[in-house]
């Protein structure tokens, strides 16, 4: 019997509850919620009774609360979890009564809790690196990152008044643009100064709604505007004599005014902004106090420069020069204290009495008693009665360390020649001081791999070494020769003829090629050299090495052995490629890449079969660029493992579209690249993307190359069957036009071979291509796996490959590439 009054009176206790309360049924489905709910889910009642909760919240964002739940429901006891509900920015805990009929759920929110224990952890973590005098930077970044955190879409900007109270320096910003940061450090404060310099010129905070129409940043907000920055409110710090230290700014990415809590969780970080500010400044004020001192216990002296006498001096000055006090008081100190530079007749320890500064820091020469020098590096104060306070340290093997590192960090330790970044520092010099060619001539040493191989890694460093010499003798003092990389050496030279270069060129070569022996080995090497010279190929001395390089590439891949100077053509094409690689770099992100759909049919009955995804980039500032264009570009830039995971994941979203639309018994085909297939990772990437959009692995067809085979085959054959076990097809594209053996073909487990197009186009008059292509398909169907057909253009030659047992058929006769709605067609013409 139903109790009306009852559910009534059980109601009106639940609507005077202060948290959220509602109940499920075991489906999940709301039965009841109280107004506090309602409010929560902005929706009326009405609207959430027999509504699916997880609709309330966005993908993935409410697992913490489905498994409780679902555990509440499966262990009939009560449970309680605290989680965060991502729609409203806030913490709830939820307590969950089940029973015979579902749940019964109280949320109550505990933001405020939360926040205050982040905000106690986040300052309990700056206090204790305050206290452990970490940077100033270091503790004003935390204090911004613990600000945006608790209040997203924050951005924080802390801003440091500078000694003398009139601009803003930066502090922190590590939200911000640095290009922006940059701009704001130095400006002057004043009345209408931006938010922050107005800020810290009244000491009271200001808040700017709108930088666009705010008369405050009438003339700066161009750059604001410019990164996307649209409101700021900007607080003054204050230190513990109410002087104001700096500004704790936030921006945000859109126009609006605070609400009140988001001000007070800016008050709440304002005291220990103060406190790291002034941390700092005292710690920088006790070390700048403390530093002559610390420097003291090297050598200290007070001297006389009108008498040149040493008037007293710690123990460690005898103890460096090895001179008694007796010696060092009765005679010149100008005897053994001596300028740096040699020639230098002015008395060293007479500092700054031309400029008036009374502080001064230089080092000189110490003759020791023995005949030895030592450097010493002072700091010396000249006092109003004209004695000079000073205070040195030895720094002879830092002097001698420091020149062994710079050397070593500028030359090659192998071949003691210069490495290329001193070389390209010379090379810069070369181009602003002449006004005659530069030539850049760069040379690769052919298949050295194989050198390390062979006679291993000791002996091919001593190669080398010889080789090293040879050029350098060959070079005979006409320019500069530096190691470029592992199997490389550049030589700049300027003021040569095209003839003089080239035959300089093969000067170098010619020395390479003549026998290097060692204890142990006897080789002969070649080595391609590429040219290029200012100012037809650049005046930048990286363009010049790098266009040396493409041009040395191409003697490689004409024969090795040769000489090659960069042409114009090359230019054209690494500036394409160069332009055309910085904006393939944004082209998923800005949604310029698609797929077109090419149609594949039986070659029996043209019954449509499926589709052989293409890529497609229609670039915003280049237009519509061709594969054949970028995706060489794209592989020589390792962009092939992003751009790859995007085709699959669009290929399976579109399949999923079209069995949701009833379609049924057809497949997608997807390319895999070598570069894709060589890495790790692509199974991973292949099964997620099935999961994700709950493609049946059977629909989806990988295509591959025969090249893809040669290298690590063992890699390679191990992905496949990983791929294979995933319950996908694969598909040998472009069959024929490869390297491969057959041997390899029947370790493979391929499902179609597709007969590539330059087979197809001859036929069917040419009796080679038919022959090949009766000969392929009749093996294909030997071993098992179905025949494919591409480029088909006529009539005629899908009437051949048919007669000649090919399974199906692809080519612009049949269908081209279709954009997805009218690759959609298809399916009602092909019925499939």
């Amino acid at each position: 019997m139903d109790h009306p009054r009852l559910e009534l009176d059980f109601h009106q206790v639940f609507e005077r509850v202060t948290d959220a309360y509602v109940a499920l049924d075991r489906d999940w489905r709301y039965t009841y919620a109280n107004a506090k709910a309602c409010q929560l889910f902005g929706r009326a009642v009405g609207e959430l009774i027999g509504r699916h909760i997880w609709t309330e919240f966005p993908e993935g964002a409410g697992q913490p609360f489905h498994h409780a739940y679902e555990q509440a429901m499966a262990e009939q006891r009560p449970l309680q979890i605290e989680a965060f509900y991502p729609p409203y920015n806030r913490w709830f805990e939820n307590r969950i009564y089940p029973s015979a009929d579902g749940l019964t759920i109280y949320f109550h929110d505990i933001t405020e809790r939360k926040r205050a224990e982040q905000l106690d952890a986040g300052q309990h973590e700056i206090l204790e690196g305050i206290a452990a005098q970490r940077p100033l930077v270091e503790s004003l970044e935390q204090i911004a990152r613990l600000h945006e955190t608790m209040n997203p879409g924050a951005l924080c900007s802390l801003l440091l008044l500078d000694e003398d109270g009139r601009h803003v320096l930066h502090g922190a910003a590590p939200s911000l643009p640095e290009t922006y940061n940059r701009t704001l450090h130095g400006l002057e404060i004043g009345e209408a100064h931006g938010s922050c310099g107005t800020a810290a010129w009244h000491g009271e905070r200001v808040v700017v709604a709108d930088i666009a129409s705010h008369p405050y940043w009438e003339d700066y907000r161009g750059p604001a505007l410019a990164h996307g920055l649209k409101a700021c409110w900007s607080t003054p710090v204050f230190g513990s004599h109410h002087e104001v230290l700096g500004t704790f700014a936030v921006y945000f990415r859109e126009p609006r005014e605070p609400r009140e809590e988001e001000l007070r969780s800016i008050d709440r970080m304002l005291p220990i902004t103060g406190i790291a500010i002034e941390s700092a400044r005292l710690v920088e004020r006790l070390r700048a106090r403390n530093r002559f001192f610390d420097m003291s216990q090297e050598i200290f002296c007070i001297l006389d420069p009108r008498s040149e006498r040493l008037l007293q001096f710690n123990p460690s000055l005898p103890r460096l020069t090895g001179y008694g006090t007796g010696e060092l008081t009765l005679r010149s100190y100008r005897e053994f204290l001596q300028p740096e530079g040699p020639g230098d007749g002015s008395d060293p320890m007479v500092v700054l009495g031309r400029s008036g500064e009374r502080v001064h820091e230089f080092v000189n020469r110490c003759r020791c008693r023995d005949g030895s020098e030592r450097l010493l590096e002072w700091v010396s104060f000249a006092a109003p009665d004209g004695l000079v306070y000073a205070v040195a340290r030895d720094i002879t093997e830092r002097r001698r360390v420091q020149a062994e590192l710079a050397h070593a960090s500028s030359h090659d330790p192998v071949t003691g020649l210069p490495q290329h970044l001193e070389l390209g520092r010379a090379l810069r010099a070369m181009l602003e001081d002449t006004p005659a060619p530069v030539w850049v001539l760069v040379i690769g040493l052919d298949r050295f791999q194989g050198v390390n191989e062979s006679v291993g890694h000791l002996a091919g460093d001593d190669v080398l070494r010889q080789l090293a010499a040879r050029l350098q003798a060959a070079l005979a003092g006409q320019g500069r020769i530096a190691r470029f990389a592992g199997d490389e050496f550049v030589v700049t030279v300027a003021g040569l003829s095209a003839d003089g270069a080239h035959a300089l060129a093969e000067r170098l070569r010619a020395a390479v090629a003549e026998p290097v022996e060692g204890s142990d080995y006897r080789l002969l090497l070649t080595a391609s050299v590429g040219i290029s010279h200012s100012p037809d190929h650049g005046t930048d001395p990286n363009n010049l090495l790098r266009r040396a390089e493409a041009a040395m590439n191409l003697a490689k891949r004409e024969g090795r052995d040769r000489v090659s100077e960069f042409s114009v053509e090359q230019m054209r094409d690494l500036e394409d490629r160069l332009v055309m690689g910085n904006q393939l770099r944004d082209a998923i992100r800005h949604g310029e890449l698609e797929l077109h759909y090419q149609p594949q049919y039986r070659a029996a009955d043209r019954r449509l079969t499926g589709f052989e995804a293409l890529l497609r980039w229609n670039s915003r500032n280049l237009g519509q660029v061709p594969p054949a264009r970028f995706i060489p570009i794209a592989e020589a830039l390792g962009l092939m493992h992003e751009i790859g995971e995007w085709v699959l994941d669009a290929a399976c979203r579109q399949l999923r579209a079209w069995l949701d639309r009833g379609h049924r018994d057809f497949t997608v085909a997807v390319n895999v690249s070598a570069q894709q297939l060589q890495r790790h990772g692509l199974v991973a990437q292949v099964g997620a993307a099935l999961q994700r959009h709950n493609v049946p692995p059977a629909m989806l067809d990988i295509e591959i190359t025969e090249s893809s085979f040669m290298e690590n085959v063992w890699r390679v054959q191990r992905t496949l069957a990983e791929l294979k076990a995933l319950g996908i097809k694969l598909s040998l594209d472009d069959f024929g036009t490869g390297y491969s053996s057959l041997a390899y073909l029947k370790q493979f487990p391929i499902d179609k071979l597709k007969i590539d197009q330059a087979f197809v186009r001859g036929l069917p008059t040419d009796a080679a291509d038919a022959a090949i292509v009766r000969t392929i398909i009749a093996m294909a169907h030997e071993l098992h796996m179905c025949v494919a057909a591409e480029g088909v253009a006529s009539q005629a030659q899908a009437d051949f490959l048919a007669a000649a047992g090919c399974d199906e058929l692809q080519g612009n006769h049949l269908g081209p590439a279709l954009r997805t709605p009218q690759a959609g067609e298809r399916f009602v013409d092909g019925e499939p």
